[in-house]
């Protein structure tokens, strides 16, 4: 009855009104600018977190650790992501967090811990077979562990004078 209209303030950047547009929990009010800076950080800690890091075209879709060529797609957050080429195991195969589906508009999306349906084939990360990465948890599945070992006799041919070009000593 006696309520009168108060401009949100943005708990960013404190302005009222304006494009200040309550954003839902956790968030509150935010500006545009503000939630477009919160908007990055998200896909930006979550690209981290995924290994979606890969250079954007017209860049090659090169692994810049150890310069073998991959497949690169565009994620739903508009990051991109380098993912094994010719590998599409069974996705129950896979850990966890590693498990790639290629939607049909093109874009990859991380499964997560998503259940996926009976069957179902995914793509993998090409951080979890680069010779380069860290070292493989010793629970990891041998498919994985020989499709870097793999990876690395490539290198190994490829780069025979000491590895790609962002490793290579001298």
């Amino acid at each position: 009855m006696g309520d009168s209209f108060a401009p949100h303030v943005c708990l960013g950047c404190e302005t009222a009104g304006g494009s200040v547009t309550e954003r839902g929990l956790p968030f509150g009010p935010l500006c545009e600018a503000c939630w477009t800076g919160v908007q990055n950080t998200v896909d930006n800690k979550q690209a981290l977190d995924e290994g979606a890091t890969a250079p954007p075209p017209p860049s090659p879709p090169i692994c810049r650790d150890c310069g073998l060529d991959q497949d690169r797609y565009e994620t739903g957050y508009g990051r991109w992501v380098l993912l094994e080429p010719r590998y599409e195991p069974p996705a129950h195969t896979v850990p966890v967090g590693h498990r790639w589906i290629v939607r049909a508009d093109g874009r990859a999306v991380n499964a997560g811990d998503s259940p996926l349906p009976r069957g179902a084939v995914c793509r993998i990360p090409h951080r979890l077979a680069c010779p380069c990465g860290d070292r493989l948890p010793d629970d990891t599945p041998r498919a994985l562990v020989v499709l870097r070992d793999h990876n690395q006799a490539v290198v190994d041919h490829v780069f025979p004078q000491g590895g790609p070009p962002a490793t290579a000593a001298g």
